[in-house]
Formats: C-alpha cells, structure tokens, sequence
C-alpha cells in the first residue's frame, strides 16, 4: 500500500498480554510500528516532509505533534457515516465537547450523515481524498484499511503543505467488524465482538485529530492519550487529565477563562475514571 505523503496515522494495537488481560488493549506507536504492519518509526512519527518533523513540537509540551493544529479551519466541519447509529453520534458528540470545555471555546460543528462507508474505500488513506472530514465503520476491515483485525481504530489527517504544523483535513475509521462501538455500561459484547466505550474510544481518537500525540503513563498516568485502554462492558475513561488539559490549550489557547478556570478546580480532584475503577485491573 503506498505511503501517502504528509500524512499520519494512530491505532489501537492488540496488546501481546491482552489474551492475559481480557479487556486490556494497547495502543502505542512501538506497536503499531511493530505488531501492525511493520512500517519504520520515520512513517509512523512524523509526516513526510523532507524535513526532521521538529517543527511540528516546536515551542509546545511533550505529546503535542502539531504545534497549530487546525487554527486555519475552525471549527472543524465534520460528518458520520449513515452506518453509525444515533446513540454512537451523541457520544461522538460529547468527546468532542469535553475537548470543547477543556479549552472553553468550540472545536466542531456537525455536518450531518453522509451515504458513504468505510468498506467502500479500497485502502486507508483514500477518505482523505474529499472535502468531508469523515468518522466511518469499516465492516470490511482488513479489505479497507489493510490493517490488522486487532487494531480497533485509526485516526488519518494531512497536514498544509505550506505549514506543517497545522492539520487542513482528518478522518476517523472505527473497526466494526470485529468490535460493537457504544456505551458499555449498557451494552454488551456479542460473540466474538467486544464492546468498546465510544465515548472513551472517541476522546483518545480525537486528541490526535486535534494535534496531540501519546503520552506515556510514565509521563501522565490518567491521560486520555496513555497508548493503552481498557474495553468491555463496564469499562469507561472519559476525563481528560490536568496534563490533558494543558496540552490542548497550548495548541488552541483558552477562550472562556470563567469555564477553563472552573475545569481547572475540578481537575484537581485528580485523574480520571480509570484511576478510581479500571486501572486496578491492570
């Protein structure tokens, strides 16, 4: 499948314990690398620029790949694939307004449903063809994205060819062909398919359309952007760290300072849902 320039792409890997675990899956650039498809750490890091890719962390923390991000396109107009149920939208829709309050200013602006699948795509980059920043099951997923049947979503985006630094269009593929996408506190795996939180899964993803990359629990134990998640029923993690936090407004400033001051207090009660349920089942 051939590399397409200016473009990077973040999954979540099966982890090797995962078989171990249950409900544990990694996701990490060193697996991704790795267990996935093999690609080298130049065009897993970066996007292909002819340049070191140091331009796009400049000045910003640890765990910002893109120091502008979409600056020039906001809010990010952004669609749903007709395959995608009401219920998975409207938590779609709230991982975007956690990011949105985290900063106190709007991120995004719903287009509506489109007729278009991600099975009909004939490799991973090619939704990145139109001007529709696109979310979309794959039910053909191998087929599509070429990808491993482990790997539960992908996060695509191009970046301006005149400034690196800022995202001009992204689209989020979720593999639905081997995992069910919804609230798992209330629904349930099927067979062989796990259900994964798409209000948890939706946050991680969005964190790198927006321009952030992982952080290591090393770094920060309860971000939403650890290369690690918990699936199954029950399993949630749907609060932005205080690192988070600090992240996202060094790319998109603070617009409201009354509500990002009033996150701040609230943070400071620590972590997220996974520190006081799931992460004591690691």
């Amino acid at each position: 499948m051939k590399q397409r320039n200016l473009v990077m792409a973040y999954v979540l890997a099966t982890s090797s314990v995962s078989t171990l675990m249950g409900g544990f899956v990694a996701c990490g650039a060193q697996s991704y690398r790795v267990s996935v498809h093999g690609e080298s750490p130049e065009k897993v890091d970066r996007p292909h620029t002819g340049t070191s890719g140091a331009n796009l962390a400049a000045g910003n923390l640890p765990g910002v790949h893109s120091a502008s991000g979409w600056k020039r396109n906001l809010p990010i107009r952004f669609f749903t694939s007709d395959e995608i149920k009401s219920e998975s939208i409207q938590q779609l829709q709230t991982a975007m307004k956690t990011w949105e309050t985290a900063i106190g200013k709007p991120l995004f602006k719903y287009e509506g449903e489109e007729k278009k699948h991600g099975s009909a795509f004939r490799q991973l980059y090619e939704p990145l063809n139109d001007a529709i920043n696109g979310n979309y099951f794959d039910n053909s997923w191998f087929k599509a994205t070429g990808k491993s049947n482990s790997v539960i979503a992908t996060t695509i985006w191009e970046n301006d060819p005149k400034d690196t630094s800022s995202i001009v269009k992204a689209d989020i593929r979720y593999n639905a062909e081997f995992y069910i996408f919804g609230n798992s506190l209330s629904e349930f795996s099927e067979g062989k398919r796990t259900i994964v939180d798409m209000e948890s899964l939706a946050l991680h993803e969005l964190g790198h359309l927006l321009g952030l990359t992982h952080m290591n629990e090393s770094e920060d134990r309860f971000s939403v952007m650890n290369p690690s998640l918990f699936i199954g029923e029950g399993m949630i993690t749907r609060k932005l760290s205080k690192g988070d936090i600090s992240r996202i407004r060094s790319v998109y400033g603070v617009g409201d300072p009354t509500l990002a001051q009033a996150l701040e207090t609230a943070d400071e009660s620590g972590g997220s849902e996974l520190e006081n349920s799931e992460q004591s089942k690691m």
